[in-house]
């Protein structure tokens, strides 16, 4: 896992350098595979570059690199059509609909059926448009986010485990802790002491 803090104006100033249009906004994501993030990332932890004064100019570049990789795949950004997401992706704007539609909904169960519909697709040419803007299936991301939202509604003790396994989408506290035990690392219960 990698923690990467760069700035907004950072970003807008890669935003600029590619021709995107609109505000920088990143998708939440949780754990999501990128190939070429991580590659970026192990040119950034590397210490005998970061150290060395005179590979400042290939930090930049790097720095520079991971923040047009997290436009084109991890962002809302409208990009030009030659970085934009790979053909067969969703647009930008389906994309957006889709994952705020889930977002909304994150404590009702939600099929594929409904969510293709949202953008006008086949549940098979959703899933794998989907899938290709991401790299994750829908059901996993959905997932991500709510395991996102259970450790932020994990922070109010007045909560109980069960009314926050309501809140996520998860019929019984069971479900829901063997999910957030698989995605997290960890049960709820030891989640929130470590709080």
């Amino acid at each position: 896992m990698s923690h990467v803090y760069l700035t907004n104006e950072r970003l807008e100033h890669c935003r600029t350098l590619v021709g995107g249009r609109g505000n920088v906004e990143l998708m939440a994501r949780v754990g999501s595979e990128d190939a070429v993030t991580s590659q970026i990332l192990v040119i950034l932890s590397n210490p005998d570059v970061i150290t060395d004064p005179a590979a400042q100019l290939l930090v930049d570049r790097a720095v520079d690199l991971l923040c047009i990789q997290l436009l084109r795949s991890h962002s809302i950004v409208q990009l030009p059509q030659s970085l934009a997401n790979p053909r067969g992706g969703l647009a930008r704007w389906q994309l957006r609909r889709v994952t705020d539609y889930m977002l909304a909904h994150l404590d009702k169960s939600i099929g594929l059926d409904e969510l293709a519909s949202q953008v006008g697709l086949s549940r098979y040419h959703f899933c794998t448009a989907f899938r290709l803007s991401t790299g994750l299936t829908p059901h996993v991301w959905l997932t991500r986010q709510r395991m996102m939202l259970a450790q932020r509604l994990l922070n109010d003790p007045n909560l109980s485990i069960s009314e926050i396994a309501l809140e996520v989408g998860y019929a019984t506290p069971s479900a829901f802790a063997a999910t957030f035990r698989r995605i997290v690392g960890t049960t709820p219960r030891s989640f929130r002491r470590s709080l």
